[in-house]
């Protein structure tokens, strides 16, 4: 979308535009409003973009949308912004997980995250003016904290989860 707006192609169809316009108002006495057709056209390719955005979005990002995260390989990172994700990592494929953090980012948004018993998990979370809850209970408004799950059981593979809440409601729970 912004790339089509910066691009000569629409930039030059505004100027051709505005030149029609000119001609019209000073030969036919025709008052065309401009101003509001552009706003018009800018807001309806906006709309657009959403919508294949939304169609072709990554399978890591979600905007504006509903979406479940529950099968595949791990990404590092995933975006939830204006939506809402639920995470299933019982069906995930953890057989390359290299032991890095896996990054939710939620702003403005209400995530799910469901953890298998399976593996042990270091979670470490962030919340600015949202909530991020723990599966033992504790839960974080405004701040971080890091905790370690499922350590009880030893000879787990460790899971590492970095979870951000931004505006947000996010849960983390056992399935």
């Amino acid at each position: 979308m912004m790339r089509f707006l910066s691009s000569g192609i629409f930039w030059g169809f505004i100027v051709i535009l505005f030149g029609v316009g000119i001609l019209l108002k000073s030969v036919f006495h025709v008052n065309i409003p401009f101003f509001k057709i552009l706003i018009g056209i800018i807001v309806i390719l906006f709309g657009v973009s959403i919508i294949f955005n939304a169609i072709n979005s990554r399978r890591n990002n979600t905007v504006f949308g509903e979406y479940n995260f529950n099968f595949g390989t791990i990404e590092k990172e995933y975006n939830i912004v204006s939506s809402k994700g639920v995470f299933d990592f019982t069906n995930f494929n953890f057989s390359n997980y290299n032991g890095e953090f896996i990054k939710i980012n939620s702003a403005f948004s209400k995530s799910e995250i469901y953890l298998s018993r399976n593996f042990e998990y270091e979670i470490r979370a962030d919340s600015v003016f949202g909530v991020v809850r723990l599966p033992n209970g504790e839960s974080i408004s405004f701040g971080n904290i890091a905790r370690l799950e499922n350590s009880e059981n030893s000879g787990l593979k460790r899971i590492n989860l970095h979870v951000s809440s931004v505006f947000g409601d996010t849960k983390i729970l056992y399935k």
